[in-house]
């Protein structure tokens, strides 16, 4: 057969965990009733949909079974920094293209109180919403056409072949309107059974119900970024998440007077706005650090100002936070 086992046994597993009811179907009963096989003249052959879902290799049957994923520099294509054309299963080519997005976007570091806190550039529910909308929902039966992921300095698109269906809308998915037409049922239901072969669900019931845009769009809103936009552009479908751009805070774009300061420096400050003074011995059981690794970083706080020492030496000896940074 050209469906592989080991996807299969992997999908077996995976629903067991996510949906109630063991299988006891065998392999061929349970691909029949999923629509991934079928009886073609007298002999039970995988569809379309099981080769794309079940097979290790789908490309060698259906070259349109390729996503390629891209990161320019910059908001055109002309440099590019990295790019992936990536095959394999549909499952499996979601946690390659999760993986390629998580390790280009880029993570920022913000300070609540005097705790760094390190946050996505995007968020993550956005990417997944959109990547799994373009995986299940484009058109297969275009022959070379593959799902296209741009990422920019200031955007990410996702290109996907295709019109919309009859009755779906660019207009009604601006207005997040629920649209619950299916083009791919099959690979539609396969991931809403066990998330994809992905330990947590990778698709929602809400976007199965057609209200994956709304989700996507919730989860930019909360994160302080625009609504998705949607573009048709001549048989394929373009869905656009806006980042930030330059208003991202990296860690070289904190206040001048945080710059260079290490976690431990961060986590006494901490202290002392809570406590209001801190000794030596008490720096070294916050951050479990020797004596000398306290007063060097203690040292480093008092020469940029940050604290000030009371007393000169021996046990009586403590420090405070400087008035510029009380209150």
């Amino acid at each position: 057969s050209d469906l592989s086992p080991r996807l299969i046994a992997r999908y077996r597993d995976l629903r067991n965990r996510h949906t109630a009811g063991a299988l006891d179907l065998s392999d061929e009963d349970l691909l029949r009733n999923l629509g991934c096989v079928a009886e073609e003249e007298g002999r039970l052959m995988p569809t379309n949909a099981g080769v794309l879902l079940f097979c290790e290799d789908p490309y060698r049957f259906l070259r349109q079974n390729e996503i390629t994923c891209a990161q320019f520099k910059g908001t055109d294509v002309l440099r590019t920094i990295d790019r992936r054309d990536l095959r394999g299963s549909l499952p499996e080519l979601v946690v390659e293209v999760e993986q390629f997005l998580y390790r280009h976007i880029r993570i920022g570091h913000e300070v609540i109180g005097f705790e760094g806190v390190d946050y996505w550039e995007y968020p993550r529910e956005a990417l997944r919403e959109a990547l799994i909308n373009a995986v299940i929902h484009r058109d297969y039966s275009i022959a070379g056409g593959r799902i296209r992921i741009f990422m920019f300095d200031d955007r990410i698109e996702f290109y996907s072949p295709g019109d919309l269906l009859p009755g779906v809308t660019v207009e009604k998915m601006q207005r997040l309107e629920s649209q619950s037409k299916l083009r791919n049922p099959v690979i539609v239901e396969v991931f809403r059974d066990l998330g994809g072969f992905i330990e947590k669900p990778a698709l929602s019931e809400a976007n199965v119900m057609g209200t994956g845009v709304q989700r996507m769009a919730r989860a930019m809103e909360q994160h302080g970024l625009p609504p998705p936009r949607f573009e048709e552009l001549g048989g394929e479908f373009r869905v656009m998440l806006v980042g930030p751009g330059e208003r991202f805070m990296q860690a070289e774009t904190l206040p001048q007077w945080l710059r260079g300061l290490n976690e431990r420096q961060l986590k006494g400050l901490e202290r002392l706005k809570s406590a209001g003074r801190v000794t030596n011995h008490e720096y070294q059981q916050l951050n479990s650090v020797s004596r000398y690794t306290a007063q060097r970083d203690l040292a480093d706080l008092v020469s940029r100002q940050l604290i000030e020492q009371i007393g000169i030496k021996g046990p009586g000896v403590y420090y405070v936070l400087t008035n510029r940074l009380r209150g």
